[in-house]
């Protein structure tokens, strides 16, 4: 389940975010406790950076139709939305069409004529305590859906396929809609965290995972490179419980965790284990696969992560992926994985590397002649440490 976040004492950045809130409001729903959704929607709003350079906030109900509260065409400051909220009537309604409202929200909430902006994320959190009653089609990759659902009534397998690859917010009650939700949803769109800024230096945890490309378009000479890139990084780093933990997967065709976050963290363990790794050599190299499969898997507490720690995965990409891998980076940044692509040689593609390291962020982006340069980078100047810190 969602354990609730550490309180947010980050101020938050500047970030142009598109942001619909969805609200049921149907009978099920009952005035009371939509009474205590639009408490929640001004406490959530009260603590965003809105305004016309920043965040642009939408409202919409549901339940048989939709209700345009407030659109992105009007004045985008927080008074002037929280004043709407207050005043919204409460709608009632036999049905929860959920399918009905989202269809509404792909084809309309972030076009330019209704206010939307281009190039800016755009985020839905869809606010619900009811099954839907028709047919749900999950919208485009390019809006970020966080349902939060409420139990004992929300259908939470419905939820998580709307939300695909992002994770729902799931509550007990409409309660705890005010004391926990404002809470996760900041962290999960405006939090300096959430946004990862590498930490200013390593002396705070940091959990790293390397990604080593194994497909068959890696020479044996050069596989052996990566390996002595991740031991160069080993040796120069502080591997220690309060700082840097080291993990590995090879990707290719299969995800493959050669070295865990579980196994003992210790610099000289870790260097037998990554001297000991061998190349799998197969098929195609598919990079969205493997970094949805770090976020998912890999970075999971099951397999070491630590709670506290800063989640970076250091990508070594030398060839085009097969795959696309826009929406894995997208769920990177939406998990808090900060990820650095490094590109080696000249047939990767840089878009891709781009895509990657997200549009905040385009200075984490390493370029290299060849594999030879990768451990010159750790050993001759620890440039590169301190960019990862």
């Amino acid at each position: 389940g969602l354990t609730a976040p550490p309180p947010l004492s980050e101020k938050p950045t500047r970030k142009r975010l598109d942001i619909a809130f969805v609200v049921e409001g149907s009978d099920n729903v009952g005035e009371e406790n939509f009474n205590i959704v639009k408490k929640f929607l001004e406490k959530v709003i009260t603590g965003m950076n809105v305004g016309q350079e920043d965040i642009h906030v939408t409202v919409m109900q549901y339940s048989e139709t939709v209700t345009l509260e407030y659109s992105f065409r009007e004045i985008q400051s927080k008074e002037s939305i929280i004043e709407k909220v207050r005043s919204i009537p409460y709608q009632g309604g036999k049905a929860t069409n959920t399918g009905n409202a989202l269809d509404y929200i792909s084809k309309h909430t972030f076009t330019s004529v209704n206010g939307g902006r281009q190039y800016v994320p755009h985020l839905v959190y869809m606010v619900s305590s009811s099954p839907s009653t028709d047919v749900i089609t999950r919208p485009p990759r390019s809006i970020n859906v966080i349902p939060i659902g409420i139990t004992p009534n929300a259908n939470i397998q419905e939820l998580r396929q709307i939300s695909q690859p992002n994770n729902p917010i799931i509550l007990h009650s409409y309660s705890t809609l005010i004391e926990e939700a404002p809470e996760l949803v900041l962290q999960s769109c405006c939090s300096r965290k959430f946004w990862t800024e590498i930490p200013e230096l390593c002396n705070k945890p940091m959990d790293v995972l390397f990604l080593l490309d194994g497909s068959s378009n890696i020479g044996a000479s050069e596989f052996e490179e990566m390996k002595n890139f991740v031991r160069a990084f080993i040796e120069s780093a502080e591997i220690s419980n309060t700082s840097i933990h080291v993990s590995v997967l090879q990707y290719a065709r299969e995800n493959n965790l050669e070295i865990s976050w579980n196994v003992p963290q210790e610099a000289k363990k870790l260097v037998e284990m990554v001297r000991s790794i061998q190349q799998r050599e197969q098929g195609p190299t598919r990079l969205g696969k493997a970094i949805d499969f770090v976020v998912q898997n890999a970075m999971s507490e099951s397999r070491g992560g630590r709670p506290s720690a800063s989640k970076i995965a250091i990508v070594i990409v030398s060839g085009r992926s097969e795959d696309t891998v826009d929406a894995a980076a997208l769920s990177a940044r939406m998990n808090r994985v900060s990820l650095f692509p490094i590109g080696v040689g000249n047939r990767y593609d840089e878009e891709q590397l781009r895509t990657l390291a997200g549009p905040s962020a385009a200075n984490r982006i390493m370029k290299l002649q060849n594999f030879e340069d990768l451990s010159t980078m750790i050993t001759l100047d620890s440039e590169f440490i301190k960019k990862v810190c």
